[in-house]
């Protein structure tokens, strides 16, 4: 869940052109990094029951810290008070991701692949490129829980303070994620192991180069990059920063 920087026009013009293998290579590097690449990776830990994530320690509090997410917060919640109404999300640009979640899945991001762009460059409350959704009680509707903020594998542990700081949340990457090739291939994402599991994405067991090899898969080392949740509109607000609230 996170950035899709490819525009439409030049997916279309690459597979016109018949060139699917440079397809394949230029969505790969749009949504994965080396791990190399992760300079705030010496405040992370792996995420609880998630061979695929690392999650940011909690730093020492510093002066003001808890004012600006709480100010950062209310900037949040007002700047998307406008998406309650999923429809005018979606009239914004707004799509589902995945486009068709699955009945399981409590919680849903709504992507804008234009904004996602821009937060690469800093994160605007009003225009955030994730908008959080969870399912009503009766699972027919979507209620507006908050948005997601961003950041590049690249940035700093400073940079990373700067959007929200680090001792009020902890940002999650994802990693060791094994996809098909091409990346694109519908057939190969259907496919299960012998327990019933994904052979490819992120609720696949499969976390090493040569066990996703073995599949004829390719493993990112990272996919899109730092992520934080801000649920704003949580029944009890020391949920706000929560990052495992919902599930």
């Amino acid at each position: 869940m996170g950035l899709r920087i490819l525009g439409l026009s030049l997916l279309t013009t690459l597979f016109l052109s018949g060139c699917g293998q440079l397809i394949d290579g230029v969505v790969t590097s749009a949504i994965s990094a080396d791990k190399s690449e992760v300079v705030a990776a010496d405040i992370a830990k792996p995420m609880p029951g998630d061979p695929h994530g690392i999650m940011t320690e909690l730093q020492p509090e510093l002066p003001g810290d808890r004012e600006r997410a709480d100010t950062l917060a209310a900037q949040i919640k007002q700047g998307i008070a406008r998406y309650r109404d999923i429809g005018v999300a979606q009239e914004d640009g707004y799509e589902f991701f995945p486009a068709d979640p699955p009945p399981h899945m409590y919680i849903v991001h709504l992507v804008n692949q234009q904004y996602s762009k821009d937060e690469a460059d800093g994160f605007d409350p009003s225009r955030p490129g994730s908008l959080l959704y969870a399912r009503t009680h009766d699972g027919q509707d979507w209620k507006l829980i908050g948005a997601m903020i961003t950041a590049p594998v690249t940035a700093t542990v400073r940079e990373l303070d700067a959007r929200v700081p680090l001792s009020q949340v902890r940002y999650h990457l994802h990693r060791n994620i094994c996809v098909p090739k091409p990346i694109w291939d519908s057939k190969a994402w259907a496919r299960v192991d012998d327990r019933g599991q994904p052979i490819f994405g992120p609720e696949s067991p499969i976390t090493t180069e040569a066990d996703c090899a073995a599949e004829d898969g390719r493993l990112l080392e990272t996919v899109f990059g730092w992520m934080a949740h801000a649920y704003v509109y949580a029944d009890d607000p020391a949920d706000t920063w929560n990052q495992m609230y919902g599930h």
